[in-house]
């Protein structure tokens, strides 16, 4: 599921049907930064440590590509930060979230969203209003 507008991003499959390892390719490295689950709504699985946290914002990173790209199914983000599930959606992820891109060409570009904007009640209240009733 590699295309020209992700070129950092692709999914390795697993022994599940339904569940991918996301790979981010940069300049000098690969890793992966998470699981996606297409299965029903679909949703991103990735852990954070204490080191992943923007202090500026007191908040955590998803990466940009991952994100807007809509040929990847999955409606809900689940971090692991520290023992703690932080949830929100992919749609409240985008709209409320702020884009950083730190050192130089090696990094990619993420969206990070406060900790204390996650919540999943929060997310439904929003991606069922009136404004964003068709999701992305």
């Amino acid at each position: 599921m590699l295309n020209q507008d992700t070129k950092q991003i692709e999914l390795i499959p697993t022994q599940y049907a339904s569940v991918f390892n996301v790979q981010l390719k940069l300049v000098m490295e690969t890793r992966f930064i998470g699981k996606v689950d297409i299965a029903g709504e679909g949703k991103f699985l990735t852990q954070r440590k204490l080191k992943h946290i923007l202090k500026k914002t007191n908040s955590l990173g998803v990466n940009h590509q991952l994100l807007i790209n809509e040929s990847i199914k999955f409606r809900w983000i689940i971090i692991d930060f520290e023992g703690h599930k932080y949830i929100t959606s992919r749609l409240y992820f985008l709209t409320h979230g702020q884009i950083y891109t730190f050192g130089n060409a090696g990094f990619e570009k993420q969206i990070f969203l406060p900790l204390n904007e996650f919540g999943i009640n929060r997310a439904r209240g929003f991606d069922n209003s009136d404004l964003f009733m068709g999701g992305i």
